[in-house]
């Protein structure tokens, strides 16, 4: 009989990881190798060997994830062997499935379209993995190709995620890839204040790639408008640059209403992947220039009496659009 035989998400778990792998060796790169004086482009020249590993484990990744969804349907599809050697019959003993051939290239394409109901990928899916298989032959056979630069890297990563596993997968991956840390159960002190590590991510990528390249892979639209975030928008902190400036963090506005919605009552964070109730109302700022913002959020409840209905302290709320103070008791009108 044929023994461990895998499960689906065995290949997908690997191929999700294959797919990290390559975004973090760019990322890595681009965050902690450019120095002050060096142009950008030399410092990739340098990294070249960067770009082609990643294709390479953009090539793994996607067929391990194909495999996975064959597997789905039977991990004996992906056996690329003939019948008549498999041992499978009374007495012949045992083989393990780690030990056989499976199928790979068209193969697996085709074997992966027979498996998926019809329409349920995009079909721009055939020309994106074809690109991909080409560019790593290249590689591979070669040690050679084509110039290519991290940002075609990148978006080959986020497509393959959104063809196989739709939008929001790569942002997900990359955060459960970092929420998972076992660092946090012993309370490392460089991931306590995890989400400026996301926040640093997500604004990487927009700068790379572009808001609208970047809107392709979320389903959130990236180009409405956005709020600070009443959790990971309000912790206290702050970041140490490299250059020794300080800035308080997070400082990007990742929160969106859900719906989209000018009535919308609800928002939801990208980063921490909150959800919160807001109320719709003009802010009133205490100082500075006026806002015009209308997202407003209960900070802190006040308290009042349950027995006399007298109120001790009184709610306090914020702007979601400058995260200025909303309290009735401090409000300053900002003059003309």
């Amino acid at each position: 009989m044929l023994t461990t035989i895998p499960q689906p998400d065995d290949y997908k778990n690997v191929g999700i990881e294959c797919l990290i792998q390559a975004y973090k060796g760019i990322y890595t790169v681009d965050n902690s190798e450019m120095r002050p004086g060096v142009d950008r482009g030399d410092i990739w020249k340098y990294h070249e060997i960067v770009l082609r590993t990643s294709i390479v484990l953009i090539h793994q990744g996607i067929e391990l994830l194909l495999k996975s969804e064959v597997a789905r349907k039977s991990p004996l599809l992906l056996i690329d062997q003939k019948r008549g050697e498999w041992k499978t019959l009374p007495n012949s003993g045992d083989e393990s499935f780690t030990d056989l051939y499976t199928i790979a290239g068209n193969d697996l394409l085709r074997t992966f379209y027979a498996c998926i109901q019809a329409g349920s990928i995009s079909e721009n899916f055939v020309a994106h993995f074809e690109d991909i298989r080409v560019k790593r032959n290249k590689i591979v056979h070669s040690i050679g190709g084509e110039e290519i630069s991290p940002e075609d890297v990148l978006k080959l990563i986020l497509w393959t995620f959104t063809y196989l596993l739709g939008q929001d997968s790569f942002w997900e991956s990359v955060l459960d890839k970092f929420y998972n840390h076992p660092g946090h159960d012993v309370g490392d002190m460089e991931l306590e204040f995890e989400e400026i590590q996301q926040y640093i991510h997500i604004a990487y990528l927009e700068g790379i790639l572009g808001r609208g390249e970047l809107n392709n892979h979320f389903k959130i639209d990236l180009k409405s408008r956005r709020y600070h975030c009443p959790d990971c928008s309000a912790r206290d902190g702050v970041l140490v640059r490299g250059d020794g400036t300080v800035e308080e963090y997070p400082s990007g506005k990742w929160a969106f209403l859900s719906p989209n919605a000018p009535d919308s009552t609800g928002l939801e964070c990208l980063v921490c992947r909150e959800y919160f109730e807001i109320e719709r109302k003009d802010c009133v700022p205490t100082e500075g220039e006026p806002c015009k913002g209308n997202v407003i959020y209960l900070d802190e409840p006040g308290d009042t009496d349950e027995d006399t209905g007298e109120v001790y302290e009184e709610d306090s709320y914020i702007c979601l659009s400058c995260m200025r103070d909303q309290s009735t008791e401090t409000k300053q009108v900002p003059t003309e």
